[in-house]
């Protein structure tokens, strides 16, 4: 549908205001169920704003693409890990189409448990992007005031997450290995790990 500019004075017709003015609009809806119950036959190039999450959406013929417009904060769910009292967890994300971009910031706290950690994304993950090492994280030992150098590698659907792999040079390369509760260091209260993760979402 072209644009169209509306002359004062002239007949508003009902076809112009259900094709060009709808579609010259950002229409707003809470979440993305009540989009779906008013827009049965959406238009491609049509925008929406959901209040609910502040997500601009924009329709591409088939689904509606995504494209944040602020940083969103979310809850992880861990796997293998328990953070320990007085632990903290700071973990943001922003979509741009199916862009996904994560940061997190994890402290451990006073007695944490800590095993082969999974820790769940805010987006699942393209099947194009499973099992690749898509993110850089960075693992802090308090007690040795040492960092050791990681990455995130991507798996699961519905939902997905990713496990830790961290660096090793104690071979002719330098390889990664799986993290566990001794590598790449023991962990205890005030270590801490952040990512950053880049990757294709669904």
């Amino acid at each position: 549908m072209a644009y169209k500019t509306f002359v004062a004075g002239t007949e508003g017709l009902a076809s112009d205001i259900n094709t060009y003015l709808m579609n010259q609009t950002v229409m707003v809806f809470t979440n993305a169920a009540a989009r779906n119950a008013d827009l049965t036959s959406p238009t491609e190039g049509m925008t929406v704003y959901l209040t609910a999450s502040d997500h601009y959406q924009i329709y591409n013929g088939t689904d509606w693409v995504t494209f944040d417009i602020a940083w969103n904060a979310y809850t992880p769910t861990f796997t293998n890990l328990t953070l320990g009292t007085g632990g903290t967890t700071s973990t943001y994300y922003a979509r741009i189409g199916k862009t996904v971009i994560v940061q997190g910031y994890i402290t451990f706290g006073t007695s944490p448990t800590v095993g082969a950690i999974r820790i769940s994304l805010p987006v699942d993950v393209a099947s194009s992007n499973r099992n690749l090492g898509n993110g850089q994280v960075y693992m802090r030992d308090s007690v040795a005031a040492r960092g050791y150098i990681g990455f995130a590698q991507l798996a699961g659907s519905a939902p997905s997450y990713f496990t830790i792999q961290a660096s090793r040079s104690d071979a002719t390369y330098a390889y990664y290995t799986n993290q566990s509760a001794t590598i790449p260091h023991t962990w205890t209260s005030n270590d801490y790990l952040s990512f950053t993760i880049i990757y294709q979402g669904v």
